[in-house]
């Protein structure tokens, strides 16, 4: 099972210090886009700011009735809450809990902080679903465009053309069909599927059997990791047979 080590955790945290003014905080935060810093006090981390701890603060203050304090005459660590921190030897399933309960967590890594927030799990599993869902479409897509063609006939035909002198198995239905079947059928009923596809038998088996290769890949895992992959020829690939 993956810990947290294994996560790729690249964004530093951030960090302001203690006696900071809050509105110094708050610019900086804005302007680069920060939802949270790090607090730092006597070159040790004591805490985060976030948007939600400075409103607490204010909130805080005014039911206290000193109201009168103001963003300028109050120092970040009045609105500093202890850092949500997780050890790098955790189960990568503690991630899930840990944002679901806050917006980031915080990791010691090489000897300085780093932070993952919500939203960079949340690209990071975009970007590793990403091949999963267009290949699982581009097959969905290729099983309606054979049902279209041949209709009710389509499981007789499967098992004429694939039949035991054909060096594929015989599939029972278009469910059980590869990729390669896919191709292969396509190209040996080319005549049937040209009014859909144009001109483009070369490029539909190409195209058929490099999406083939790339999900052989990825479904028994003979690569490191998604990012691999040609995002864009998949994406095509999604794009095309939807519009057939």
């Amino acid at each position: 099972m993956y810990t947290i080590a294994d996560l790729p955790v690249d964004n530093k945290l951030q960090t302001v210090e203690y006696d900071l003014e809050l509105e110094s905080a708050l610019r900086m935060m804005f302007e680069n886009g920060y939802t949270q810093v790090g607090v730092e006090r006597d070159g040790e981390l004591a805490g985060i700011v976030t948007y939600r701890s400075v409103v607490r603060t204010l909130l805080s203050f005014n039911q206290l009735d000193v109201g009168h304090k103001t963003l300028d005459n109050i120092s970040v660590g009045a609105a500093v809450e202890d850092a949500h921190t997780i050890s790098e030897d955790e189960n990568v399933l503690a991630v899930f809990d840990s944002l679901a309960e806050y917006t980031y967590i915080v990791i010691n890594r090489e000897e300085e902080w780093r932070i993952l927030t919500d939203y960079d799990l949340l690209t990071r599993l975009k970007q590793m679903l990403e091949p999963f869902l267009l290949i699982e479409s581009i097959e969905m897509q290729l099983r309606e465009i054979f049902r279209q063609v041949f209709g009710d006939s389509l499981s007789e035909q499967l098992a004429e053309t694939f039949n035991e002198e054909h060096p594929l198995p015989t599939p029972a239905s278009v469910e059980h069909c590869s990729y390669a079947h896919y191709a292969q059928f396509i190209s040996i009923h080319w005549a049937e599927f040209e009014p859909l596809f144009d001109d483009q038998q070369d490029v539909i088996r190409e195209l058929v059997l490099e999406i083939g290769d790339m999900r052989n890949q990825l479904f028994h895992f003979r690569i490191e990791g998604s990012d691999e992959f040609d995002r864009d020829l998949l994406r095509f690939g999604q794009s095309y047979f939807s519009s057939v």
